[in-house]
């Protein structure tokens, strides 16, 4: 029994963590009626914002693999958006018009420290 429990536990220490980049997606238009190719590859939903715009959609990755989605700009222009989930990446082609961001930090971003200013400090008036 007991080699079993370090069989399984060396087994389950050795696996490794697949953190993949979610991404947003931005245009001026309202995008609407999105269609995914392969759902089990990547999940798209607008983001909800205040004003209900309806311009920016996240792209979340749920497995390696290779898809595509299609979006309605501004209630006549049918867009296709190829993207492919790699490790700990996600590639969409560029398309003109519409601004492509990673929502995840680079790797390396928290190694370096940053020191930050020191609390302004109250100063009392003489007499009161």
């Amino acid at each position: 029994m007991k080699k079993i429990l370090a069989v399984i536990s060396l087994f389950l220490i050795t696996l490794s963590v697949q953190a993949r980049e979610d991404c947003i997606i931005s245009n001026p238009e309202k995008l609407t009626d999105i269609k995914i190719e392969h759902n089990d590859v990547i999940d798209v939903f607008p983001l909800v914002t205040i004003m209900n715009e309806k311009n920016t959609l996240i792209v979340h990755p749920l497995k390696e693999g290779a898809s595509r989605f299609i979006v309605t700009k501004g209630g006549k222009e049918k867009v296709v958006f190829n993207v492919k989930v790699e490790g700990d990446s996600t590639i969409i082609d560029e398309i003109q018009g519409f601004e492509i961001l990673t929502i995840d930090c680079p790797p390396g971003y928290f190694e370096y420290e940053y020191e930050l200013d020191e609390p302004p400090l109250l100063k009392e008036r003489d007499g009161e």
